[in-house]
């Protein structure tokens, strides 16, 4: 009997650190535009930008092969900043960043490669333990107090499932929304792929409903006594995880939903292809931000 594994990203349960890659899928167009079929990677590492928002040197710490190495050097030296200020000086700035490019095919050989995706912080881990020299080593904050029971999956499909939090200052949770879906390494009928994802996301989003978090967890809005986190789930069957941190990913996934909490506020909002399960992320307001038609969209 083949048995299924719901591996929650939480806090306080460990990961598995390498996941399956799909082997160069052919990819196909869905029919009926409620699924997106595309290959993703994460890429990571640092960079340095001058007073003027110019990226002056950038080292990348995700193995890569030369020719991605290579896009992953250009695409980085076509960033442009906002200047980071120190006593309303601009000033250089170093900053860790976390890229997602995607691959989408547009026809049988050839595929459209983009940035996907990019954010930028002081933390060199990303809320991931395995990542970076001055990982944290156990939960201090941001900790999840109560939560239910893990649910059962008994799907077919691997998945994940991103889950965007509005918390009360007691740690309660007053709204939470599926940010996107997404299934991993499978094909499928539009229909078909869409009702699979809606399954992962009801068992996700009734328990990020039901969970408890320490008084502060997250970070907070503006104007706001509420603090935002965001929740990745994980849907495994029996056998390796499936990671995109500098390998191709196939992924049959959902469009981006943004909480209306979170609309005015688009440094913060995390696609499901941006995250491996590392743990509860507190969606911090990051000081390094590119200039607006940089700046990344759903």
């Amino acid at each position: 009997m083949t048995r299924s594994i719901l591996v929650l990203a939480l806090a306080m349960l460990a990961c598995p650190a390498m996941m399956a890659q799909a082997n160069e899928p052919q990819l196909v167009t869905n029919d009926r535009g409620l699924t997106e079929t595309v290959m993703t990677m994460r890429v990571r590492g640092d960079l340095t930008f001058g007073p003027d928002g110019v990226v002056k040197e950038h080292h990348i710490a995700t193995k890569l092969d030369p020719k991605m190495a290579e896009y992953v050097d250009k695409t980085i030296g076509k960033l442009k900043f906002r200047p980071y200020l120190q006593d309303g000086v601009p000033v250089n700035a170093k900053t860790y960043f976390q890229m997602t490019l995607a691959a989408r095919a547009k026809d049988a050989d050839r595929y459209e490669l983009s940035m996907d995706n990019a954010y930028f912080t002081d933390d060199e881990t990303f809320g991931d333990r395995k990542f970076g020299k001055n990982a944290p080593t156990k939960c201090i904050v941001d900790c999840m107090l109560s939560h239910p029971p893990a649910p059962s999956y008994s799907g077919g499909a691997n998945g994940g499932v991103i889950v965007d939090l509005y918390l009360n200052p007691d740690g309660t949770v007053a709204d939470a929304v599926v940010g996107q879906s997404a299934l991993y390494s499978v094909r499928g009928s539009d229909l078909t792929l869409n009702d699979a994802r809606k399954v992962i996301e009801k068992i996700a989003l009734t328990y990020a409903k039901n969970a408890r978090f320490a008084p502060g967890s997250g970070s907070p809005l503006v104007g706001d006594n509420h603090q935002v986190g965001a929740l990745p789930f994980v849907f495994q069957m029996e056998g390796p995880t499936s990671d995109n941190l500098g390998k191709w990913r196939l992924e049959q996934r959902g469009k981006r939903n943004i909480a209306s909490w979170l609309a005015n506020d688009p440094d913060r909002w995390v696609g499901v292809s941006d995250t491996s399960g590392g743990g509860f992320m507190a969606m911090k307001d990051s000081p390094y931000k590119l200039v607006p038609n940089e700046a990344h969209t759903p």
